[in-house]
């Protein structure tokens, strides 16, 4: 099994140094310059916003010659707690809004429960979809890498039921909430 590794982060002590973190409003910004030469400006929001894909967003921040995502620097900043090769899940799914509260702690898979519908969803549910075959609607939800069938209803909402139930007892807290 392939694990995704982070780039490990600074000391807390270095980023406490150079950089202040407003858990209420999420942002990042500069308390003092790397170096003479370096194009920062102190009190200035710390790094850019980078897209990994067309709807997915992050702030990217560089330092000490290495990029590291603004919600690991958050997480770390405020807790104390190197999230090292789990996931921080944004709550709201905004990948910009590192607002403490908005922010925990994942395993992969469980942030993968809170993701964003995907491009080829064509129900505007997630798990949903339709059977032309059978000539109803599948519920479906993934569970470890596995599929797991919910049945086979005449009605969508029925099968969005079906879904949103499997949901709650399955994902507990990162499930999606709307």
């Amino acid at each position: 099994m392939n694990k995704r590794k982070n780039s490990p982060l600074p000391p807390l002590e270095k980023l406490k140094e150079y950089f202040d973190y407003n858990p209420d409003t999420g942002i990042i910004i500069w308390k003092k310059k790397t170096s003479v030469k370096a194009r920062i400006k102190i009190g200035q929001e710390a790094g850019h916003v980078k897209a990994y894909t067309k709807n997915l967003l992050y702030r990217i921040i560089k330092f000490n010659f290495i990029q590291y995502k603004a919600h690991r620097l958050a997480y770390y900043m405020y807790h104390g707690i190197d999230p090292r090769n789990n996931d921080i899940d944004h709550e709201d799914r905004n990948g910009l809004n590192n607002k403490i509260n908005n922010l925990r702690l994942a395993t992969r898979s469980d942030n993968c429960k809170n993701r964003k519908f995907q491009k080829n969803n064509t129900s505007g549910i997630t798990g949903v979809s339709w059977e032309k075959r059978r000539g109803k609607w599948l519920a479906q939800i993934k569970l470890n890498g596995e599929t797991k069938y919910l049945g086979l209803y005449i009605n969508k909402e029925d099968a969005d039921q079906a879904r949103k139930e499997a949901e709650k007892k399955y994902f507990g807290k990162f499930r999606r909430k709307d």
